[in-house]
């Protein structure tokens, strides 16, 4: 279908049109988070309803990524890319002039809409693409852009905030889409047989999406409505019934958006339930040490954004070596040192106080970036590695969808635990919340992280160490 590009000079332009594409996701998902507190006190919101700002992004990007990237393989790989970036300007054009909350929420799930087709096609830019003696190469390329993009994504966003306004984190995106599109219809070539026609799962598809959206709808309204309410008991059984047939369709169909026996290896299972909530960790820590930076330490968006750039430079930092590193020895010391720094800070967390100030929150700041920083490549290397023989791809769709939807669950458990330690934040502007009233809240989210790290650092232990297809106890 696609021929591999022999030109040296139109390899570098599709890794960088590609590394281009996940240095756009990677930073509009740390951009956002420094400026929520300034966002949720112009619109009056809680941190309940302010999360959805954050988890519209993520809700639709781990619903629909695995669609897309389905749609790509199968010979579009050119438009799937061309249309989600202008998706993605139109739902930052949106985001960036929204006068109300409803707004915003629709222009963040377009917005992710868009990013969940540029993620699915990046990728395959690389594998499909490339020559195979490359692809590592263009792999470590974008990860290592990433992983840029997260760095500088805090700073640009407080600086932004605090001396333009939050509507030009959304703003920027606009010509950065545009230029990708131009790009992308040069650089990104057509494929040279017609594509084999494959029936689409879309039943998959929207069962996938209903089971995503309900569980998380659940777990949000869910203190606010009372889990007994009709909304509470609807979202419930939608949840219920969508995972069920989501299964069953599963299994029987020939051509499933994902298949589900994977998931009968208890060590497959065992690593992607370690990521989820190691993705869930990241989200929902990134998304509360914001609001503690500035309702508690009372700093503006612009040192916060500093501050949070400690960790994302340290993730950046130790990512690559430590890759290399887990090639020599396997994956699972790093996996279990990661989830020993991720239950580090989670502890910091719990108990500092804001007299402390903000040096109590430098070692925690420095664990975060050690454990993303670890985590990274093992963590998903290990899901690959340990999906049945035959099933690397699933394995691999497996990895995308978790990371998205560790994520968007992360965000809600957190909003949830916080929610349940102060019952009088609901519905109540955070900027009107006393500091104690926070505090209480913010350490019971550090509480929460501490489980998750507790039970990441069990599962690593648990699934033995795979070097070169050899297992070693």
């Amino acid at each position: 279908m696609y021929r591999v590009v022999e030109n040296p000079t139109h390899q570098k332009m599709l890794m960088l049109i590609s590394a281009f594409a996940i240095f756009m996701d990677s930073l509009d998902s740390s951009i956002v988070n420094v400026a929520m507190p300034v966002i949720a006190a112009e619109y009056g919101i809680d941190i309940s309803a302010g999360s959805w700002i954050v988890m519209a992004y993520l809700l639709i990007m781990a619903g629909f990524i695995l669609a897309f990237g389905r749609v790509a393989d199968n010979g579009k790989i050119r438009e799937v890319f061309s249309i989600g970036f202008f998706i993605f300007a139109a739902g930052s054009l949106l985001s960036a002039i929204s006068p109300i909350l409803s707004v915003m929420i629709i222009a963040r799930g377009i917005q992710g809409l868009g990013a969940s087709m540029i993620a699915a096609a990046a990728p395959l830019l690389i594998t499909r693409f490339l020559p195979e003696g490359k692809r590592g190469l263009g792999m470590g390329v974008i990860a290592t852009t990433g992983g840029i993009a997260f760095t500088f994504g805090p700073p640009l966003g407080g600086l932004l905030t605090a001396f333009l306004s939050w509507h030009w984190i959304f703003l920027i995106n606009v010509p950065i889409g545009i230029a990708a599109i131009l790009l992308a219809r040069t650089v990104i070539p057509k494929p040279e047989t017609k594509p084999e026609k494959k029936p689409f799962d879309w039943k998959g598809t929207w069962l996938m999406f209903a089971a995503i959206a309900s569980i998380i709808l659940f777990l949000e309204r869910g203190p606010v409505l009372g889990w007994t309410s009709v909304e509470s008991i609807v979202t419930g059984t939608v949840f219920t019934v969508s995972i069920i047939w989501f299964t069953i369709h599963s299994l029987k169909s020939d051509n499933p958006l994902l298949n589900v026996r994977i998931f009968k290896s208890w060590k497959f299972s065992a690593v992607a339930t370690s990521y989820l909530l190691t993705c869930g960790v990241f989200a929902g820590v990134m998304y509360m040490v914001p609001y503690y930076m500035q309702t508690s330490l009372s700093l503006d968006a612009a040192v916060s954004g500093f501050l949070l750039m400690i960790s994302a430079v340290i993730t950046a930092l130790v990512g690559i070596p430590v890759g290399a590193w887990s090639d020599r020895i396997g994956c699972r010391t790093p996996c279990i040192l990661a989830a020993v720094f991720r239950i580090s800070f989670c502890l910091i967390l719990l108990f500092i106080m804001p007299q402390w100030g903000v040096i109590a929150l430098l070692p925690a700041l420095v664990c975060m970036g050690l454990a993303f920083g670890i985590s990274g490549g093992p963590a998903t290397t290990r899901i690959v590695q340990f999906a049945p023989k035959g099933e690397e791809g699933a394995g691999t769709s497996v990895m995308i969808t978790t990371d998205f939807l560790g994520g968007v669950i992360g965000v809600a458990a957190y909003v949830v635990m916080f929610s349940f330690a102060v019952p009088q934040s609901i519905g109540v502007p955070v900027t009107s919340l006393s500091s104690e009233l926070f505090l209480t809240g913010f350490h019971a989210t550090a509480a929460l992280g501490l489980v998750f790290g507790i039970i990441t650092l069990i599962l690593s232990a648990a699934v033995p160490n795979l070097i070169a297809r050899r297992e070693l106890e």
